[in-house]
């Protein structure tokens, strides 16, 4: 979590989540950053809320949508040429290989820590 010590806490620094999905119990086990009080609850906007109880100065900005063709309104140039790296932890392989893509396309460095394995394109 080297990303809630110092990364986003500036005044023009901010770290963004992404999910749509929301907290099941079956995430509890494998997720550190989410509590039984989340449960039905939006990941991305827990994540965030998580990572401020870490750390108070953490700008922090969540999007209730996934990164996906589909977002690519909201997920565009300007967005992503904003972005300084991306962590990903993503379990579905075409998630992965459509933001390792964007990544490769972009030259942007990206910190795969998804449960797969090394299946994306760089």
């Amino acid at each position: 979590m080297c990303a809630l010590l110092g990364l986003g806490c500036s005044e023009e620094g901010c770290l963004y989540t992404t999910d749509d999905d929301c907290i099941e119990i079956s995430n509890l086990n494998r997720q550190f950053l989410f509590r039984r009080k989340d449960v039905k609850n939006n990941k991305a906007v827990c994540a965030g809320n998580a990572g401020k109880v870490m750390n108070p100065d953490l700008n922090i900005k969540p999007f209730k949508i996934r990164v996906s063709p589909s977002t690519e309104k909201v997920f565009n140039d300007d967005y992503w040429n904003s972005l300084t790296g991306v962590l990903n932890a993503l379990d579905n392989t075409k998630a992965r290989k459509y933001v390792d893509g964007k990544c490769v396309y972009y030259g942007k460095p990206l910190f795969e820590s998804g449960t797969l394995g090394t299946k994306c394109n760089s």
